[in-house]
């Protein structure tokens, strides 16, 4: 999962944790981008059979998730990610201009992907 320097921030505020802890533990960094280091086993640290253990800091990425620009804007990507995605199709319905506004978001996070 791709972070942003604010999602760090919260994550480790969260965990009650400094920034550097954070990131010592948790973070891989490259020259462009920031991303959570991947545990062998598991896609995410902090994803339970629960949910997501920081869910209140939860990462800009997984927030706005089914909402990104690449399955938003192609509804064959869409249906394929539904057949795996146990949240859409459920609860209120979510109108396009919200889906595209939060598909937005994305890109406004993450303009080196987009």
């Amino acid at each position: 999962m791709w972070l942003t320097e604010t999602d760090l921030l919260a994550a480790a505020a969260y965990l009650k944790m400094t920034p550097s802890e954070f990131e010592e533990k948790y973070v891989y960094r490259t020259t462009q981008r920031i991303r959570l280091r991947k545990p062998p086993g598991s896609q995410c640290h902090f994803l339970s059979s629960q949910g997501c253990s920081i869910h209140p800091a939860k990462p800009t990425q997984c927030r706005l998730f089914p909402f990104w620009p690449e399955l938003v804007e192609d509804r064959n990507e869409w249906q394929r990610t539904a057949t795996w995605c146990p949240g859409i199709g459920q609860g209120p319905l979510i109108q396009i201009g919200t889906a595209v506004e939060l598909a937005h978001q994305m890109r406004t996070a993450y303009p080196e992907q987009y």
